[in-house]
C-alpha cells in the first residue's frame, strides 16, 4: 500500500464521487478550512490508484475515499495508515460509514468534537422584527472589527470581504451599533445545500437574538432553494441552544477518533 503526495486538484473526480455517497451535507467548516488546507495522497494498491486521502499537520485523517469495487479494503487501508505512522487519529462522522466504521475498529478512545444540523424544512414566515440588511463593501472593516471583539474572530485571510463580495452575509443594527450578523452561504460543491450561521454582539445575547437571525437565514435558503444547515462545537452550549430553537436538527456529529494512547486534541 503507498501513499503519494498530490494537489487537490489531482482529486476532484474522486471527492465528487464521494460527495455522491454522503448520507448529509459535509460542513462547510471542515470544507473550506480544515480539509482543504490538509495533505492530499493517492492510496495505491497493487500499481493501481484506488482512492485518496487528506490529512493534516497533526496526523489526523479528515476524509478518505475508496473506488466502489475497493470499499471492502478500507480497514486496511486504514490499518496501513496507522502503521506507517502517517496518521495518530481521524476527525469522521457517520456521513461515510465505512470509513468511519473502519476508524472504530481501531480506536483508542472517542470523544464528540462537532455537532452538525439540518433545518427541518417547514415553511417560515418572515415575521421577525428585526431588519436584516445586506452588507456592502463599505462596511467591511466594520465587521471584520465587529468579527474580532465579539466572536474573537481575527480575519486576516479575506473572509469577510469574500462573504460581502458574494452577497451571503447580513447585518442587524440598532442605533447604529451592529447587533448581530447572519450568513447565508451557498456551497459550491454541494449544489442543493446552504450553510448558515450567526454572531451576537455581547451586549445583546441571551435575548433570543441569535435564533432569530438563524430563522432569518433559513429564510434565505429556502427562497434559494437549498438546504439549510450549520454547525456548532461540543463545548458552545449557547450555541446549539439557539440552532435548536430556530428548527434545526441534528443530523450527525463529528468525532474525534484517537488511534493511540494519548486523548485526541479538538480542532
Amino acid at each position: 500500500m503507498n501513499f503519494i503526495k498530490t494537489e487537490n486538484t489531482s482529486i476532484t473526480a474522486y471527492r465528487a464521487e464521494l460527495y455522491k455517497r454522503f448520507t448529509s451535507p459535509l460542513d462547510d467548516m471542515w470544507q473550506d478550512l480544515y480539509i482543504a488546507s490538509s495533505q492530499a495522497y493517492l492510496i495505491e494498491f497493487d500499481k493501481q490508484t484506488i482512492g485518496y486521502c487528506c490529512i493534516d499537520d497533526k496526523k489526523t485523517l479528515l476524509q478518505i475515499f475508496l473506488i466502489e469495487d475497493l470499499n471492502y479494503a478500507m480497514d486496511k487501508v486504514i490499518e496501513s495508515l496507522i502503521e506507517s505512522e502517517l496518521i495518530s487519529s481521524a476527525s469522521l462522522s457517520t456521513i461515510e460509514p465505512v470509513s468511519f466504521n473502519s476508524c472504530l475498529a481501531h480506536l483508542k478512545s472517542i470523544k464528540t468534537n462537532t455537532y452538525c444540523f439540518k433545518y427541518s424544512n417547514s415553511q417560515l414566515k418572515n415575521d421577525s422584527l428585526l431588519h436584516v440588511e445586506v452588507v456592502s463593501k463599505k462596511d467591511i472593516n466594520t465587521l471584520k472589527a465587529f468579527y474580532k471583539n465579539h466572536v474573537g474572530f481575527d480575519d486576516n485571510f479575506g473572509y469577510v470581504k469574500n462573504r460581502v463580495e458574494r452577497k451571503e452575509l447580513y447585518m442587524i443594527k440598532e442605533a447604529g451599533n451592529i447587533i448581530a450578523t447572519g450568513e447565508c452561504r451557498l456551497s459550491d460543491t454541494q449544489a442543493d445545500v446552504a450553510d448558515v450561521g450567526m454572531a451576537v454582539n455581547k451586549d445583546y445575547r441571551k435575548k433570543g437574538i441569535g435564533t432569530q437571525v438563524l430563522r432569518q437565514m433559513a429564510i434565505k435558503a429556502q427562497e434559494a432553494k437549498r438546504q439549510a444547515i450549520c454547525s456548532t462545537t461540543l463545548d458552545n452550549i449557547p450555541s446549539r441552544k439557539a440552532i435548536e430553537k430556530a428548527g434545526f436538527y441534528c443530523s450527525h456529529i463529528i468525532f474525534n477518533i484517537n488511534f493511540s494512547d494519548n486523548e485526541t486534541k479538538e480542532k
